[in-house]
């Protein structure tokens, strides 16, 4: 299902100076596409012409289609004409971003409707990571990564851990890159997020290489090659050092240790739990797949999965066959699969944005702890 919303007014009108009614220019329709939906606030009336809007930092574009109550009206956003069954991409960038909606009658009359789309500003949850490096005692190989310390520890209680690890677009050594793409590390360290769920995060960030990441899905030429995605890669066993040193130096309750990820870092999260089955209590892969020939290890592990049906990059059988393989064995994971159609942006492999929306999981994820 489309994720959108719509707002329909009739026609407005003039009285003419003979008398005559004649039509106002007005939009009668106006909907609003962007992955996880798109509000705004007012509702729509054609009376009404400023509008606002607010999108999650990893938000970005949403399209704008605009029906002109009169056939013969013509219609442009920010100066470009417009198609009404076309519509418009809108580009946004981080703060304000504004486009003006205009509708042209025949004889020249126009009305405007201005849209302001505030896309949140990520930085300031960004800046309360720390931001630090592991080197393994052994092979002196140094990982950078990044940890969320909730405020006001109390002395001698101990708090959830939230280890999340990214994409291959999110590889480097910068530091940055794993906590800004997207809201995967950041959605749990929100004030908002942490007044309900205060938490540590995690986020690690993988080698910009060959065979780098937290799953295998690139050859020696840096190619897409899904052929070693089961492998836990070398990153992933570094993540795992990561996160045992944190746990040592600060309060975690180690009962309620949980994994997320996505892409790479969803075949990492699956490979991980495969790997340390008692490590974590719970865990959200997103847009990866674990090996259904070693289900046996996670059937009783609480998981809630997702994918997208037409993910081009990574097919969406990873998912549901360790989904299978798990029902089989009598475990009763979540899964959820958006419906080809489902409206995520830039391309159907971003499952991960809707993912981190769903209210739903995250206090499903904190609800889980080890016996």
């Amino acid at each position: 299902m489309k994720a959108f919303v719509r707002f329909t007014l009739g026609l407005c009108a003039l009285v003419m100076g003979n008398g005559a009614l004649a039509a106002e220019p007005a939009l009668k329709d106006m909907t609003l596409y962007a992955t996880g939906g798109a509000y705004l606030n007012p509702h729509f009336m054609a009376t009404q012409h400023e509008y606002t809007v607010a999108v999650n930092s990893d938000i970005a574009e949403l399209q704008i289609k605009a029906l002109a109550a009169a056939d013969d009206a013509t219609l442009t956003i920010n100066d470009e004409a417009v198609a009404a069954d076309a519509g418009y991409t809108a580009k946004l960038e981080v703060g304000v971003n504004t486009y003006m909606v205009k509708v042209t009658a025949p004889d020249g009359m126009a009305a405007t409707y201005a849209i302001t789309i505030t896309k949140e500003d990520i930085a300031p949850v960004v800046a309360k990571f720390l931001k630090l490096t592991y080197t393994d005692p052994d092979t002196k190989t140094v990982m950078p990564y990044r940890l969320f310390v909730p405020e006001n520890l109390d002395a001698g209680k101990t708090y959830p851990l939230v280890l999340f690890l990214h994409g291959g677009g999110e590889r480097g050594d910068d530091n940055e890159k794993q906590i800004l793409a997207n809201q995967g590390p950041t959605i749990w360290a929100k004030p908002e997020e942490q007044a309900k769920r205060p938490c540590f995060v995690l986020a690690p960030q993988a080698r910009n290489v060959p065979d780098g990441g937290f799953g295998i899905t690139r050859d020696a030429e840096n190619k897409l090659n899904l052929a070693r995605v089961f492998e836990l890669s070398q990153d992933a066993q570094m993540a795992m050092k990561v996160l045992q040193q944190v746990m040592a130096e600060y309060p975690v309750d180690t009962s309620r240790v949980y994994a997320t990820g996505l892409s790479q870092g969803g075949y990492g999260t699956w490979n991980l739990n495969l790997t340390y089955p008692d490590v974590f209590a719970a865990m959200v892969p997103i847009c990866g797949g674990g090996d259904p020939a070693l289900a046996a290890n996670l059937a009783q592990k609480p998981i809630w999965a997702f994918h997208a049906e037409a993910d081009p990059i990574i097919p969406v059988s990873y998912s549901r066959n360790i989904i299978q393989a798990l029902r089989n064995l009598g475990g009763n994971p979540r899964y959820t699969e958006y419906v080809a159609g489902t409206y995520i942006k830039p391309l159907e492999h971003f499952s991960w944005v809707l993912a981190y929306q769903t209210v739903e999981m995250r206090e499903w994820l904190f609800s889980q702890k080890k016996p």
